[in-house]
């Protein structure tokens, strides 16, 4: 069996993102014709997967090395990695049915929502809800549409705003990937240090202003409530973020131990999880 082919969308890495990503990951993946995550150069270059999304039949795939490189690269440059790389729809499976087709909504109407700025904001009052899942399924689809995607975790992008910049090369990269992109994802809000606050909140402001002047849209995972959220980041910022945005509480029960119970299985049976754009 043949697998989907690359999505018109995912193109090459330009020289220098390519180059980033080399510096910045030592064991980075740089030649399909060699190696491959998926099939491992095994069998002819086979792998065995599930045939559909029901996960009842199991089929042979003839690899296609070069796209799975390719958009491995593409999740990568976009702050994706393997392990969500690798994760779909079919995934998503603790999580209230209700609460998907909102988040469904919004890609659906992706090019509007994206368009007029709308802010979502992904929060539960507990951790293992698959709130990260949801995001980086989110970002993923909107990447099939053409649209420009950061992913990020929160303390990742309060480090970069509080790093001395290097060169230019770093501070253009910062207004790329955080300030400019199409579409921010920014995970856990909330969890950063409470010592440096002044400064989170300096950086928030700075950063929440800045897109929602532009109409460019951040979409937040957040154990916190939209109260706690109101009071760790001040009432303007939030009045800023929230103008335009939808809150939906993520609900349901951990999604851990089920994701466990079916790595566990796909082990057992020889699975190779392709990496995948749905």
């Amino acid at each position: 069996m043949k697998p989907p082919p690359l999505p018109a969308a995912c193109a090459p890495l330009s020289n220098a993102d390519f180059a980033r990503l080399k510096a910045a990951r030592p064991r980075l993946w740089t030649d399909p014709a060699t190696s491959c995550l998926t099939c491992l150069k095994r069998d002819d270059n086979t792998y065995r997967w599930y045939a559909d999304t029901t996960r009842t039949e199991i089929a042979t795939y003839e690899c296609d090395c070069r796209t799975q490189w390719l958009l491995h690269l593409w999740f990568l440059n976009a702050g994706i990695g393997t392990n969500y790389q690798k994760l779909g729809w079919a995934d998503v499976s603790s999580v209230p049915q209700d609460v998907i087709e909102k988040i469904m909504n919004y890609a659906e109407n992706a090019a509007r929502r994206v368009a007029d700025g709308r802010n979502l904001i992904l929060w539960s009052a507990g951790p293992g809800t698959g709130k990260t899942l949801l995001l980086t399924l989110l970002l993923k689809y909107l990447m099939l549409q053409g649209i420009q995607v950061h992913f990020s975790q929160f303390n990742e992008i309060i480090d970069l705003f509080t790093s001395s910049w290097r060169d230019n090369a770093e501070r253009e990269q910062w207004n790329r990937r955080v300030r400019n992109v199409d579409v921010l994802g920014m995970d856990d809000w909330g969890k950063e240090h409470k010592g440096r606050l002044e400064m989170v909140e300096s950086m928030v402001d700075q950063i929440i202003r800045a897109r929602v002047s532009d109409s460019a849209p951040v979409i937040i995972t957040s154990n916190l409530t939209p109260q706690q959220m109101q009071e760790g980041y001040g009432s303007y910022v939030m009045s800023l973020l929230t103008e335009q945005a939808d809150f939906i509480e993520v609900t349901g029960s951990d999604f851990r131990p089920r994701r466990h119970e079916r790595s566990s299985q796909e082990a057992e049976l020889g699975l190779a999880r392709p990496i995948t754009a749905v």
